[in-house]
């Protein structure tokens, strides 16, 4: 895992890193700080209470409203004007020109305790590249809790995968079922044999923001305590030529889904 301040970079050396297999943690974001205020406010205003009394199960509500708000909250992040001018903000104050960005939709996460029934379009995950879905080999993930997290209720990478072969059911995983089924998985996932000392698991202070490439291996860790992430996905179209991206090693389906990412300035879908 790489520590970076806040500051301008060249996107090729931060392309360089990530598609050679490297964790960023970029730390002390102003901007993301305030994207993590806009979601808690929306939170506060759809659920009625704050997000600490709704960790503490202060809030009167019955599974199925808490499932139904949450679906508003989420509907509303990727809406939301404040929330796109910030992380288009945070994407300048590490180097990104932000006309070659394109960038998947903003998303909340929402993880129960272990053994907890999940709510919500995504839900927790089990191991698997981003890239099995899409086929798109230059994305970069951004993640962050939108609340203090410990290690043990965070997003875990497994690095020791990511120039190896995984078997996984890309092949028969669809978007199109995801869509129309609210138990189907998110994404393609692997049943392979995970040891918990091959798992790279994060603690991030508020501010901080996890960046790693789409085709790293990894999954949801869930404990004792609930968790609510945001999370996206980010092509940068400015400087292919100079880097190398990852190399398919599995995945089994022909469906690209470039109409996932759109200009983060004209709104125009990668091409």
């Amino acid at each position: 895992m790489k520590k970076l301040p806040i500051k301008l970079y060249d996107p090729t050396f931060i392309q360089k890193l990530v598609f050679n297999g490297e964790v960023i943690v970029f730390e002390k974001s102003t901007f993301i700080n305030r994207i993590i205020e806009t979601t808690r406010n929306h939170f506060n205003k759809i659920f009625g209470v704050t997000l600490e009394d709704f960790f503490d199960d202060n809030d009167n509500l019955a599974f199925s409203t808490k499932e139904r708000f949450f679906f508003q909250l989420q509907n509303k992040i990727k809406k939301c004007s404040e929330i796109k001018a910030n992380f288009s903000n945070f994407l300048k104050e590490v180097g990104f020109d932000t006309k070659y960005v394109f960038k998947d939709q903003y998303s909340l996460r929402y993880s129960p305790k272990l053994n907890g029934k999940a709510f919500g379009k995504l839900k927790p995950t089990l191991p698997h590249r981003d890239t099995w879905a899409s086929n798109l080999f230059d994305q970069i993930n951004f993640w962050f809790p939108i609340h203090k997290i410990s290690a043990g209720n965070s997003i875990y990478l497994v690095p020791k995968y990511f120039k190896k072969k995984v078997e996984n059911n890309s092949k028969s995983w669809t978007f199109e079922k995801f869509k129309k089924n609210d138990d189907y998985p998110s994404a393609p996932y692997t049943k392979i044999n995970i040891q918990d000392n091959e798992k790279v698991s994060f603690q991030l202070d508020k501010g901080n923001i996890l960046c790693f490439s789409g085709h790293q291996l990894h999954g949801s860790l869930q404990n004792k305590k609930q968790r609510i992430n945001f999370e996206t996905r980010v092509i940068y179209k400015s400087n292919l030529n100079k880097i190398i991206i990852p190399k398919n090693y599995d995945s089994n389906s022909k469906v690209v889904k470039k109409n996932w990412f759109r200009n983060i300035t004209t709104n125009k879908y990668l091409d």
